[in-house]
């Protein structure tokens, strides 16, 4: 796990860097387009992870690995009802469309002065940050379990090796 990446993504350059090569866009046109466009709905609505995380008693990373399947479940759900819109965007039909999608890509490329097809590209990277991030939570918690337990055997063995060397000095000193 490159923890390096991880915390470069929780900073305001990184998320927007990020954000810019995922969407193939400029960063500071990403950086404006995504300040236009607030609230975008990223996290479920009623979601507020670093708050959450603090009343759990946990850091945000074992929170998010904690939340990553039921975020991967929201993703797929607002992926495909993205991509219901960007088919109407080609002159398609879309099956299922939702009209709160159409509403928030609409207006936010109204407020940017871009095309929906960019705004949708910005939509697309913040579901793939939503979900590095959420990949690199796992690994890092699963990182920190293992070493937690590595550290807790290490524990263990002194101990050991200390009462066997103190079994051995006692057997010693027996007549």
């Amino acid at each position: 796990m490159d923890e390096t990446e991880l915390s470069e993504l929780m900073t305001a350059s990184g998320f927007f860097r990020f954000l810019a090569q995922q969407a193939k866009l400029d960063a500071e046109e990403v950086k404006r387009i995504y300040m236009l466009g607030r609230p975008w709905g990223l996290w479920p609505p009623d979601l507020d992870v670093s708050r959450e995380a603090a009343e759990a008693g946990v850091d945000v990373f074992t929170y998010l690995a904690a939340l990553q399947p039921l975020l991967d479940m929201d993703t797929k759900e607002k992926e495909a009802q993205l991509a219901a819109y960007e088919v109407t965007l080609t002159g398609g039909e879309a099956a299922q469309l939702i009209p709160a999608v159409r509403a928030q890509v609409e207006k936010v490329a109204a407020l940017a002065r871009a095309d929906e097809a960019t705004i949708c590209r910005v939509f697309h990277a913040l579901y793939a940050y939503r979900q590095r991030v959420g990949r690199l939570s796992i690994q890092k918690v699963g990182e920190s379990s293992k070493h937690k337990v590595e550290q807790d055997q290490a524990v263990a063995i002194e101990k050991l090796q200390r009462a066997l060397a103190a079994e051995i000095e006692q057997r010693k000193n027996l007549p």
